[in-house]
């Protein structure tokens, strides 16, 4: 990272990753969205989900395609920089229908900010959001809208009429990622006639465990990974505090 990069992500707590995605690694992430659309609405139909439905560990279940991103290379140094010991611990697709939209959230509270986003010589989270936009996002199409420097805040959030002008929306355009800190106030909709596309990593340190899944969720892809690789390393089971295995290249993570 950069130091205007390090200043901005501390300060607004985002920033935006142009072109990113190769073209044919989009059209085959595109294409996974074509063939799971069906079991979106399924999904959608029998929990009643609305306009807005993830599929959950969509890694292991079209690992052939995603496997690549686990440790992307554009996306890698600001992971290695901003999380202590990461790994990778949930997958996500999102399909959005016009009209979908997710509430706003985070994961910030002002009484406990030293278990969120924090800041001690080095920026530090403990959930760490990778969006890339499958396709164009446009302001109305469920682009993300975030409230920047709320993952600081020492004060309980208002009233959203209280902080609606204060939002930053975020439009994408396909192969873009957008990184970010969970504890950013955000939310989306869906204004347009066409379905938003999200694929969705999110990284923590080796101490807190997966979404779902249990502690062997990525198993089989870490036994598959090169040795002393970043695949390896990003996809091997959380360890309480006792970080064991090795560094990415044969160091210790504080030799990194």
């Amino acid at each position: 990272m950069t130091d205007a990069e390090r200043y901005t992500y501390d300060v607004q707590g985002y920033l935006l990753l142009e072109d990113v995605i190769s073209p044919s690694q989009l059209a085959a992430v595109d294409a996974i969205y074509d063939r799971r659309l069906a079991d979106a609405e399924t999904q959608r139909t029998v929990d009643g989900s609305g306009g807005h439905v993830m599929l959950e560990d969509i890694l292991n279940e079209e690992s052939e395609a995603l496997g690549s991103l686990v440790a992307h290379p554009c996306v890698l140094p600001y992971v290695d920089e901003m999380i202590e010991c990461p790994r990778l611990k949930s997958t996500w697709a999102s399909f959005m229908w016009p009209n979908g939209g997710v509430g706003f959230h985070s994961n910030h509270t002002p009484s406990s900010t030293c278990n969120h986003y924090h800041f001690n010589s080095r920026i530090r989270h403990n959930l760490f959001q990778v969006f890339i936009a499958v396709r164009d996002i446009p302001p109305d199409g469920g682009a993300l809208q975030l409230l920047p420097g709320s993952h600081k805040a020492n004060y309980g959030l208002p009233e959203h009429a209280a902080i609606a002008n204060m939002l930053v929306t975020i439009p994408m355009k396909a192969g873009s990622v957008l990184i970010f800190s969970h504890d950013l106030h955000h939310g989306s909709m869906n204004l347009t006639d066409t379905m938003r596309r999200v694929l969705i990593f999110t990284y923590c340190p080796g101490v807190i465990a997966n979404s779902f899944g249990g502690d062997g969720l990525y198993d089989e892809l870490h036994a598959a990974a090169p040795e002393n690789s970043w695949e390896k390393y990003l996809l091997r089971r959380p360890n309480g505090y006792m970080e064991m295995y090795p560094y990415p290249g044969g160091r210790s993570y504080s030799e990194g």
